[in-house]
C-alpha cells in the first residue's frame, strides 16, 4: 500500500512537471522551450540610480526580492551625479545605507554589490556607460546581462530573471506598461502616427501574446543573452569599437549588426511612468507621473478588483515625509460606507502616497440604517412629483443615505465655521495624475470667487458646455452636470445649501447641486428653491473620475442596489412609505439600450 501510494505522488509530480513545461502559443511568436543550463553561467543586473530619492524605497524592495537562477549574480549600480543637489546627497545615502544592510541580511542573494559614481549629461558619456557595462561584463565573463534604471516597478521580482532567460531570445524586452491611457517608450505610443503603431499597440494592450520582433525603440529594460554568438561578437568581443563609441543606443547596434530585438508580454510585468519628450527634464512631472503610477496599480486586480499598495524596503531609514496637504482647505471628508472597508483601505493607502490628510466620515447606509422611524426623526419630505428621469422611480434608500452623508458633512462644515473651504471625496475616487498640481494651482488664486468646485462630473448636456469661456485655465462653468464624487466648498455655499433646508424637499444630491447653481433643465423641481446663486465652476478636463463605471467588471453600486421608496400621496409628505423591490441591474441595462445619456450613479 505504502508503495503504491508513492508511486501514484512521483506519477503526479512527474505529470504537474509536464505540465507546466509544456509551452502554448496563442497568438505571436512561438518562444524557444530549449532554455540552456545556468549552473555554470553567471548574471549581471546592471541599474542606473537617478537623484529621485522618492522612487528608491519601492525600487530597493523589489531588489531584495530578486532571486538568482545561475550559478552567481552580481549587481552593478551606476548612481548619476548630475545634478548637484541635496536630493542627489539623500539618494547616495539611501543607496548606501541599503547596500550595507544587504550585505547583512538573509535576503542577500548577489555574489557582490558594487556602487559605481557616474556622470551623464552628454551622448558622448552615455557612450562611454555602454562600453563601460560591456567591458564589465567581459571581465565578470557574464552569460546574462540585465541593463535597467530605478523607475522601474517590477510586480514578480523574484521571477523576472528566470523567466526572461527561459525566452532564450538574443535581445529582449519585458512589456512595462504605464497608467491608464498612457504608454511607455517601449514602443514610442505617444506617437499615434508611427509606422506599426496599430500592431504595437495590441502588443502594449495584450491582445497578441507572445515575444515579438520589434524595429527599436526600447530603452526602459534590456536583456541581453550571450549565449548568441552575434552578441557576444557585437557588444562584447568588439566593445572598444567605433561602433559602440559613435552609438549609445543598444536597438540600434543590434539592428545594425542584424540582431533581432524582442520584446515580451505574456506575463505581467509590471511598469515603468509614462514618459513624454517634453516632460523628460522636468522633474516635477516625472514625480507626478511615477506617483501616479502607484496609486493605480492599486486599480488593476482581477475583474478590476483592488491590489494592496506596492511594497517598500525596511532596509533603510526613510524620513518621514513634510507634512501631509490639506490645499490650503480646513478639511477634506472622505465618504465611506463602514462595510467598504476594501474601499477604505485602498483609499488610506492612496492618500499616504499623495501625502494628504484626510478625515472618514461614516457614510449614511440606505440599505441597512435608514428606516421610517430614522426618516421621521429627521423630518424628512420628498420632493413633489419627483421621479428619476432615467429609471422612471421615485428616489430610493441609496439615494437618500448618499445626500444625508453630503446634507450632514455640509452641516458640520458650518458647525465648525471652516472659512477655508473643504474638499469632499467618495470612496470610488480615481485620481488624474496631475490632480495635486491643477488644485494647488486654483486654490492658491485667492482671487477666485467661488462656492463650488467640480472636480469630476458626468456631463449630461455636451452641447450646453461653454467650453470656450475658461477661468483661470482649468475651470469652466458648469452646465447641468451629475455625479458628487468630489468637489470642494465655501463656507457661503454650505450655508446656501442648508438655508434651503433641502430635506423637507428632498431629491438626489447630483439633482440638487445643479439646482442651486440654477442649471437645472427642469423648471417645476428648481421652482421649490429660491436662492439659485451657487457659483460654480468645473474642472475641464476632470481630475477625478470614478474607479468603475456601469457595465465593467467588479462595478457596484451602493447607492442603485437598495429598495425604492413609494409615496402614497403623491405630494411633500412621506408617510409610511412602502418598500418595492426593484431589479435595478435589468432596469439600468434597458436604459442603456434605449436612453441616450444614462445616469451613470455609482
Amino acid at each position: 500500500m505504502k508503495n503504491q501510494l508513492v508511486f501514484i505522488l512521483v506519477f503526479f509530480f512527474f505529470l504537474i512537471t509536464f505540465i507546466h513545461a509544456k509551452k502554448y502559443h496563442l497568438f505571436g511568436e512561438n518562444e524557444s522551450s530549449t532554455v540552456s543550463s545556468t549552473n555554470d553561467q553567471r548574471l549581471l543586473v546592471d541599474i542606473d540610480i537617478y537623484n529621485r530619492a522618492y522612487a528608491l524605497p519601492y525600487f530597493l524592495r523589489q531588489l531584495e526580492q530578486f532571486t538568482c537562477p545561475c550559478s552567481q549574480c552580481y549587481l552593478d549600480f551606476h548612481l548619476y551625479r548630475v545634478f548637484n543637489t541635496t536630493i542627489e546627497n539623500e539618494t547616495s545615502r539611501l543607496l548606501h545605507e541599503w547596500v550595507s544592510a544587504m550585505k547583512k541580511s538573509d535576503q542577500f542573494v548577489f555574489t557582490t554589490i558594487t556602487i559605481h559614481e557616474w556622470t551623464a549629461q552628454s551622448k558622448d558619456d552615455r557612450a562611454n556607460r555602454l562600453s563601460d557595462a560591456m567591458k564589465r561584463s567581459s571581465v565578470l565573463d557574464v552569460t546574462y546581462l540585465a541593463m535597467f534604471d530605478s523607475m522601474i516597478i517590477l510586480l514578480e521580482p523574484e521571477k523576472i530573471l528566470s523567466i526572461l532567460i527561459s525566452k532564450d531570445k538574443p535581445l529582449i524586452t519585458p512589456l512595462l506598461r504605464s497608467t491608464k491611457n498612457m504608454y511607455t517608450s517601449t514602443f514610442y505610443l505617444n506617437d499615434q502616427e508611427a509606422s506599426g503603431f496599430d500592431t504595437y499597440k495590441k502588443i502594449y494592450d495584450r491582445k497578441r501574446l507572445g515575444c515579438f520582433s520589434i524595429n527599436g525603440g526600447i530603452k526602459d529594460f534590456y536583456f541581453f543573452n550571450f549565449n548568441h554568438p552575434k552578441m557576444r561578437n557585437v557588444f562584447l568581443i568588439n566593445r572598444n569599437s567605433k561602433e559602440i563609441q559613435q552609438h549609445y543606443a543598444i536597438d540600434v547596434i543590434a539592428r545594425e549588426n542584424s540582431i533581432p530585438s524582442y520584446v515580451c508580454n505574456r506575463e505581467v510585468f509590471g511598469y515603468i511612468p509614462a514618459q513624454f519628450s517634453e516632460t523628460l527634464h522636468d522633474e516635477a512631472i516625472i514625480y507626478d507621473l511615477y506617483i501616479h503610477t502607484l496609486i493605480e496599480h492599486q486599480l488593476n486586480g482581477p475583474s478590476q478588483t483592488y491590489l494592496p499598495p506596492i511594497s517598500r524596503t525596511s532596509l533603510i531609514h526613510v524620513p518621514l515625509s513634510k507634512e501631509k496637504t490639506k490645499f490650503g482647505l480646513d478639511e477634506i471628508y472622505v465618504i465611506n460606507l463602514v462595510r467598504r472597508t476594501d474601499r477604505r483601505e485602498r483609499l488610506q493607502a492612496t492618500f499616504d502616497i499623495l501625502n494628504m490628510s484626510v478625515r472618514f466620515f461614516d457614510a449614511v447606509d440606505g440599505k441597512y440604517t435608514i428606516d421610517q422611524a430614522y426618516l421621521e426623526r429627521l423630518n424628512v419630505r420628498l420632493l413633489p412629483n419627483y421621479e428619476d428621469p432615467y429609471n422612471q422611480r421615485p428616489m430610493n434608500y441609496g439615494e437618500l443615505g448618499c445626500f444625508f452623508s453630503h446634507y450632514f458633512i455640509w452641516q458640520d462644515m458650518i458647525k465648525n465655521e471652516y472659512s477655508n473651504g473643504i474638499l469632499i471625496l467618495e470612496d470610488d475616487v480615481r485620481f488624474d495624475v496631475y490632480f495635486k498640481y491643477k488644485l494647488e494651482k486654483i486654490l492658491s488664486n485667492s482671487s477666485l470667487d467661488w462656492d463650488i468646485l467640480f472636480l469630476g462630473r458626468k456631463i449630461m448636456r455636451p452641447n450646453e458646455e461653454n467650453y470656450e469661456n475658461t477661468i483661470e485655465t482649468f475651470l469652466i462653468e458648469p452646465s447641468y452636470s451629475h455625479w458628487t464624487v468630489g468637489y470642494a466648498l465655501s463656507l457661503r455655499g454650505a450655508r446656501m445649501l442648508i438655508d434651503e433646508n433641502p430635506i423637507q424637499k428632498i431629491l438626489p444630491v447630483d439633482e440638487f447641486l445643479p439646482i442651486m447653481y440654477d442649471h437645472h433643465p427642469n423648471s417645476s423641481w428648481k421652482s421649490h428653491f429660491t436662492n439659485r446663486k451657487l457659483k460654480a465652476y468645473a474642472f475641464h478636463p476632470s481630475i477625478l473620475t470614478p474607479t468603475h463605471y456601469f457595465g465593467e467588471p467588479n462595478y457596484v453600486s451602493d447607492t442603485e442596489n437598495t429598495q425604492i421608496l413609494e409615496q402614497n400621496d403623491g405630494k411633500t409628505s412621506l408617510p409610511a412609505p412602502e418598500l418595492v423591490s426593484v431589479d435595478v441591474a435589468a432596469t439600468q441595462k434597458r436604459l442603456e439600450e434605449n436612453a441616450r445619456m444614462q445616469k451613470d450613479e455609482l
